[in-house]
């Protein structure tokens, strides 16, 4: 067994040689960060972060998943934390960051689009909606919102680092047939009003909401008449 195959699995690091992945797009809304600090001071038991050898810092570890766990350990005075060291390359640990981190939490879209890219960099859009929970459309709309001029994302990106719960663009998700999708797609794109733009789709979505909503209401106003 070599040196570094025996710093691979569970272990116990110091929490001063965890270092967060610098793509890593995932942030907890107040209320589940709560819970989950509650959780962890209450017992004391939580899923091994999985960390990889730090690709440029010798002797320290870069997260793929357990970021928000890692800030709490430290605010409750843990100084070790429990980790599974896994030995990943580059691309690798991108794909874990976006896979992984998905199951709790949520995505600030500015930077799962960076993360995104980066990964389209090194493979083909069919080959990375077959390993991302995304579908390869949904992947071209997330990676359209880095058609934001540059200023303007490194903008958002440091309002994002500032004011981690900013109202920011959200991508939304939904398991339909075959069928309801053919319905859905030909709705929304009657209802996109045919305006160019990143938002066209997202526009034709709100306008079916709305019209519905404004129908509703009318139907119950004359009802209680």
């Amino acid at each position: 067994m070599t040196k570094s195959e025996k710093n691979l699995g569970p272990r116990m690091i110091p929490a001063e040689d965890l270092i967060p992945h610098p793509l890593n797009a995932n942030i907890m809304p107040p209320d589940l960060r709560e819970k989950l600090r509650a959780h962890l001071k209450r017992t004391g038991r939580y899923p091994h972060l999985i960390v990889r050898p730090h690709p440029e810092r010798e002797g320290q570890y870069e997260i793929l998943d357990g970021h928000h766990r890692l800030v709490i350990l430290r605010e409750l005075g843990h100084t070790e934390v429990r980790c599974d060291v896994w030995d990943v390359d580059d691309r690798e640990a991108k794909l874990l960051l976006a896979t992984l981190n998905r199951l709790e939490g949520q995505d600030l879209p500015i930077r799962r689009a960076q993360l995104v890219h980066e990964l389209l960099g090194e493979m083909n859009l069919d080959d990375l909606a077959g390993l991302l929970p995304e579908t390869g459309r949904q992947l071209e709309e997330l990676h359209s919102l880095l058609e934001f001029p540059a200023d303007e994302v490194a903008d958002l990106l440091d309002q994002q680092a500032e004011e981690e719960e900013r109202t920011l663009p959200r991508v939304m998700s939904f398991v339909v047939t075959p069928e309801q999708e053919e319905l859905i797609e030909h709705a929304v794109e009657a209802a996109s009003d045919g305006t160019p733009g990143r938002d066209r789709r997202a526009r034709g979505l709100a306008n079916l909401a709305r019209t519905y909503m404004e129908a509703r209401d009318a139907q119950v106003a004359h009802e209680d008449r």
